[in-house]
């Protein structure tokens, strides 16, 4: 099937479920998610069968799947049926991207203003044909109040290319698994990290020897070149009661500075906890105040591993972002020497 003007061509599959009508519904609504993306982000989209449609769980066959190439950018894109709640949206997108090596996108058509939000805040690329498109891993995102493109160095990182771009500028070239284990993140989450580090000049891909190896760029020009599309680490702070369990966490914050610097450590410790980590640790949570300064600990929660797999502690321009906005000119002044330079620190707010 060509749909001429318009760039995209479709290559019909037959699908599982044997109404007809509902087969065709399907397809018209997989045409009108790839229109959507041609018309308001100028996307030449192009697709073809997904191999691994036939390796996929019963449940998910009814489902219309197919590996999409828009403007060198690979994806899956899921057509979820008409009357899908968010919860099954979530779960759809979740076990496909377990079984991809690409991101995966899901065509959410008839998504209401409160679903779309939450699927924004949780990162999960969707569209949403005549309303909103949101593609993270593209750095592109549209919406019904007038759609537009928005260039990468427009818009902040999504936090696992962050912690890549952060953990790569340490690195010789590396491979996607080395990335998989140094942010304990899945092949395809690794795989979405790397591919907008691509499209925002910040690495390239080579293959060596039959395998595909990244090259990362160095520290320097990150943080002077691209400190405007970086963000603080941290999400939410809670206080918390001192245990065990809280002193095991790694230093964060002004007490992880104090640990690297002459800076006297703060009265109350400071810690970091992986976001999806926080739910186990939250019954510790206490008010501000309410227990004395040395029986509490401050918790960020970080939207990205605040330790990576070859280290024992944060790293220092996650910590540097996670104070960039702390105006005390004696953390500022440590900050600059921990790295021999000043940094525009400031932009990353």
């Amino acid at each position: 099937m060509d749909l001429g003007t318009k760039g995209i061509s479709l290559i019909p599959r037959i699908m599982y479920n044997s109404n007809i009508n509902w087969n065709q519904t399907k397809k018209m609504e997989m045409n009108e998610a790839l229109i959507y993306l041609q018309e308001a982000l100028g996307l030449s989209a192009k697709t073809k069968t997904w191999p691994g449609f036939a390796r996929l769980p019963l449940h998910l066959r009814a489902i219309e799947v197919r590996a999409v190439d828009a403007n060198g950018f690979s994806f899956l894109l899921a057509s979820l049926p008409t009357g899908v709640g968010l919860p099954e949206a979530k779960r759809v997108y979740s076990q496909l991207a377990l079984r991809a090596e690409t991101p995966v996108v899901v065509s959410f058509p008839d998504a209401d203003a409160r679903q779309r939000k939450a699927l924004v805040a949780q990162g999960i690329p969707f569209v949403c044909p005549g309303r909103q498109a949101f593609l993270p891993f593209m750095g592109a995102a549209c919406t019904e109040r007038g759609g537009a493109w928005f260039h990468n160095h427009a818009i902040k990182m999504s936090p696992n290319a962050q912690a890549a771009a952060i953990w790569g500028a340490a690195q010789e070239p590396y491979r996607p698994y080395d990335l998989c284990r140094a942010l304990g993140i899945s092949a395809s989450r690794a795989s979405e990290a790397i591919t907008e580090l691509v499209d925002r000049g910040l690495a390239r891909r080579e293959r060596c020897e039959r395998r595909v190896v990244v090259l990362p760029v160095a520290v320097d020009l990150l943080l002077s070149e691209h400190m405007a599309e970086l963000s603080s680490p941290v999400s939410k702070v809670f206080f918390a009661r001192k245990t065990p369990q809280i002193d095991y966490l790694v230093d964060a914050g002004e007490t992880a500075l104090a640990a690297r610097s002459m800076l006297a450590a703060p009265g109350m410790e400071q810690k970091a906890v992986l976001r999806s980590a926080w739910c186990q640790l939250s019954d510790l949570e206490v008010a501000d105040g309410e227990l004395p300064d040395n029986e509490t600990a401050m918790i960020q929660v970080w939207r990205y591993a605040p330790v990576f797999a070859d280290s024992s502690r944060v790293d220092d321009i996650s910590l540097a972002l996670s104070l960039a906005a702390i105006d005390d000119e004696r953390i500022q002044l440590e900050v600059d020497r921990m790295f021999g330079k000043e940094y525009p620190w400031q932009e990353a707010l």
